[in-house]
């Protein structure tokens, strides 16, 4: 009984859906009442350049609409589009200045079989800012890979005039020119719109750009991966102890024309003076790189390791000044007691060497009363050499020693 009752009114609810589906049908079709609804227009902004002439430049003038409020059947305003409307707004017609103005709105064209209840009130809101030009560098930006074995150059390319509103002309920085290289195995010729860009790469919209596109050549040539040779200059003394020069990198990989770099099998650097790399475990030279020819991922130095056949150091040390050939008739004092000295030698030498091993003396055999300049001995050890030292000589004052029992006049 009760699943009788729960189909008895599914049954009521689609006819009552199809009773009143008959009945819009029925007033759209036969009665066809007249209604009114909004539609929303674009406006094309006119004279835009006869403003520019005054150096001034609308901020977004290309994305402006009103709202139309249309009156007519139910039919027609049912069909309406916004491309049955030709809407403009003349700024050659107003008197407009730096920042926000209202300007009218004319309706130009509209279908015949609706009315416009409001095109006595119609108006856009234009923003002007001052109108700013500038040349901008154009970037070459490359999308993809090329074909294995290939490189794809970027052409240089002169900087571009772009133009607009002064606060979106200052944050643009580059004009990028993007272009995608996947599997390029042969020259390029393209034609790239130029997109403005700000310092994060961001589009920067209300920019015109003159041109907005260029034709380009990107050539792409032939990989070939060569060695490095190291140049260096005749060691003139033995301090370096240089043994050998070796690239860290020892290949790099060039590119350019096939008649040209099929010739070239290494990359030579620069001369290397080996005086200059003593106590350096790693330089930085610069490559001596053909015209025409390209580094490939890498920069035009290489990194070099230094090898000694002894590696040489350098060492301070502290050295007691002792006294050698005392005179007994005198007592002496020294203004110093120590000197500081710089050695150096190989490496398991100096490591291994002490203030102790170093005899540093001054000779009082020749000294007279008052005071002496006497000069320092320093003796070194085998395979040890003297740098430097903080002073060359003391001052030695003496006294004639008093005899006990005697005057001494």
């Amino acid at each position: 009984m009760d699943q009788k009752v729960k189909d008895h009114q599914v049954i009521i609810k689609i006819c009552c859906v199809i009773a009143s589906l008959v009945l819009w049908l029925y007033i759209f079709n036969v009665e066809n009442p007249m209604r009114e609804t909004h539609i929303v227009v674009p406006v094309q902004v006119l004279n835009k350049d006869l403003v520019a002439k005054s150096d001034l430049v609308p901020i977004e003038g290309d994305n402006l609409t009103v709202t139309l409020t249309i009156r007519g059947s139910a039919s027609d305003t049912y069909s309406i589009k916004p491309s049955d409307f030709k809407l403009v707004s003349d700024l050659n017609s107003y008197a407009v200045k730096k920042g926000e103005n209202k300007i009218p709105v004319e309706v130009k064209s509209s279908p015949s079989n609706i009315r416009i209840t409001n095109n006595d009130n119609l108006w856009v809101k234009i923003t002007l800012d001052d109108l700013k030009r500038k040349t901008v560098p154009v970037k070459m930006i490359f999308d993809g890979n090329t074909k294995s074995g290939f490189y794809a150059f970027k052409p240089t390319i002169k900087e571009k005039e772009i133009s607009g509103p002064k606060e979106s002309v200052e944050r643009v920085k580059y004009l990028a020119a993007r272009y995608n290289i996947k599997d390029a195995s042969k020259d390029i010729n393209a034609n790239i719109q130029l997109q403005p860009l700000d310092s994060s790469g961001v589009i920067v919209k209300n920019v015109t750009v003159n041109p907005s596109s260029l034709k380009v050549t990107i050539p792409v040539k032939k990989i070939k991966t060569v060695s490095v040779n190291v140049k260096s200059g005749i060691q003139q003394n033995n301090q370096g102890n240089v043994k050998s020069l070796v690239p860290i990198e020892d290949k790099m990989d060039i590119a350019g024309e096939e008649d040209l770099i099929s010739n070239i099998n290494s990359l030579d650097t620069e001369y290397v003076d080996l005086n200059k790399v003593y106590g350096k475990d790693t330089i930085e030279v610069k490559l001596v790189v053909p015209k025409g020819v390209i580094l490939v991922n890498s920069s035009d130095t290489v990194k070099l390791k230094v090898n000694f056949n002894n590696k040489s150091i350098q060492k301070q040390l502290s050295l007691n000044i002792q006294t050698i050939n005392d005179n007994s008739k005198y007592s002496v004092n020294l203004d110093a007691n120590k000197v500081d000295i710089v050695v150096s030698g190989e490496e398991n030498v100096i490591n291994n060497l002490k203030a102790e091993d170093i005899k540093c003396s001054v000779d009082l055999s020749s000294i007279v009363e008052g005071e002496n300049s006497i000069p320092l001995n320093i003796s070194l050890p085998d395979g040890v050499t003297k740098v430097s030292q903080s002073i060359s000589s003391v001052k030695v004052t003496a006294k004639k020693k008093v005899l006990e029992g005697k005057n001494v006049n």
